[in-house]
Parts: C-alpha cells; structure tokens; sequence
C-alpha cells in the first residue's frame, strides 16, 4: 500500500553516525530502540496505522517499518523488508535518510 506523509513535524532529524556508533556500543540494543522510535515517527508522521510496540518483534516489525517507511523513501515496501532482512544497515540508511530527508523539509 502506498502511504503519503501528513505530518513532517512528527519526523525528527537523526544523525546515522550517532545511530551506528550507539548500536556498536550497546551490542545491537540501540537497533530496537530505533525501530520501535521509528515506527512512532512513522505513525505519527504519515497516513501508515503503525503500532510501534509491534516493530520490535523480529521479522514482523521489519514489515511494519517497511511498509510504513515507503511514505519517506523511493523505496517499495518488498525492497525495504528485504533489505532489513539480508542487509539492514542499507534499510536503515535509506529509511532514516528519508525521514531526515522530509524532517528538514526537503
């Protein structure tokens, strides 16, 4: 389903090299606290009904953010969830760059 942004407000800019340097630091904990802070912004920040809770929950919480995060990227939400599954710092990278991308306004 293809979601649109309703709210660039409710997305806050993040820095990637904060993100990966606290998710080496806490061993991979941050990546939770990312996905279900993302899900919030997603939910908050488009037509997507996203439960943020539910994002945390392996395999499921990648389709949920996926989907979700084709509001914010060029991405379909089949190319996301594959990325987070096979190679998730390029989903990271293309989700939190599309949030920073519509938070600054751009």
């Amino acid at each position: 389903m293809s979601y649109k942004v309703t709210n660039s407000s409710a997305l806050t800019h993040g820095s990637l090299g904060k993100q990966v340097g606290l998710s080496i630091i806490t061993f991979g904990l941050y990546t939770l606290y990312w996905m279900y802070k993302t899900a919030d912004q997603l939910d908050r920040g488009t037509d997507a009904n996203v439960t943020p809770i539910l994002a945390v929950v392996p395999f499921y919480g990648f389709w949920v953010v996926a989907d979700a995060a084709e509001a914010v990227t060029d991405q379909s939400s089949v190319v996301l969830f594959l990325l987070f599954m096979f190679f998730g710092p390029a989903a990271w990278f293309l989700v939190q760059s599309g949030i920073n991308s519509h938070a600054s306004g751009a």
